[in-house]
């Protein structure tokens, strides 16, 4: 598929910044985004992509453990995210250890402009783990721009989650968001612009343990970057939610095999 028609049909569906903002903000407390995977630090370093005098881009950076894990080893890191409350935890973190070299900014990815913002070919790396903040052919080829050396992305590209795809078929979703067809679009495209790519994988487990508030806000949210719920849909959805609360807990283990692909300009 040639990158203009991947570009026509890699295009994120619904998009809803209040909604999106309202998701993640209700993740903030759950430990599964505060945990580090080293591998992915470890990648980045085997491969030669941190460098004491590099600056990094962190897109939909969360509570900014990746940011934060860098700030030894790079010149400048700078995390964007969406989420205010998933950022309050990292500038707290920022605040109390005295790190200097770490900014953490609210931004939504989707319409950051590269060139009126000063962000064109800014940054040494530019890398985003596990984030829907890349999420169409656009908002792909931002990330390539704005890096003027390296660049990573990690994304799961299959995951079994069960409550999720009980979700999925009370929405009257045959397919889910696993992020598989995203990540073929991805390397069909660095391929096109003459990249050459490597892919590292690794299977994970994310535990989830949520309040039902928060659960209703994550799942349903999940949903809505799909689909337009009716009331009813929104309604059965919110009971089924209830009848698995245990000890005022929704608990679901998510089990991922997580793709890390990376090149350099």
């Amino acid at each position: 598929m040639k990158i203009e028609e991947i570009r026509k049909v890699w295009v994120a569906p619904n998009k809803n910044s209040q909604n999106d903002v309202r998701l993640w903000d209700s993740q903030a407390e759950d430990p599964t985004y505060h945990h580090i995977y080293d591998e992915f630090l470890k990648l980045l370093e085997d491969e030669r992509m941190l460098d004491k005098s590099y600056d990094v881009l962190d897109i939909g950076c969360g509570v900014g453990i990746y940011s934060i894990a860098l700030a030894d080893k790079v010149h400048t890191a700078t995390g964007f995210d969406i989420s205010p409350k998933m950022l309050a935890h990292g500038k707290k973190v920022l605040e109390e250890s005295g790190i200097k070299n770490v900014t953490l900014e609210t931004a939504d990815w989707n319409t950051v402009d590269l060139e009126r913002q000063g962000l064109k070919n800014r940054f040494d790396l530019v890398f985003a783990h596990n984030t829907p903040a890349i999420c169409d052919a656009d908002t792909f080829e931002k990330l390539i721009d704005a890096s003027r050396r390296f660049c990573a992305v990690c994304s799961p590209i299959k995951m079994i989650e069960p409550v999720m795809q009980k979700v999925w078929e009370l929405a009257g979703i045959k397919e889910d968001c696993s992020g598989g067809s995203s990540f073929a679009y991805m390397l069909d495209m660095l391929l096109q612009k003459g990249y050459l790519p490597k892919l590292s994988y690794e299977k994970q487990i994310w535990p989830m343990n949520q309040s039902y508030d928060d659960a209703c806000s994550f799942y349903l949210g999940r949903v809505a970057m799909a689909k337009q719920l009716s009331e009813s849909e929104t309604g059965i959805i919110k009971d089924y939610l209830k009848s698995i609360v245990s000890d005022g807990i929704i608990s679901d283990n998510i089990y991922t095999t997580v793709a890390t692909m990376y090149w350099e300009k």
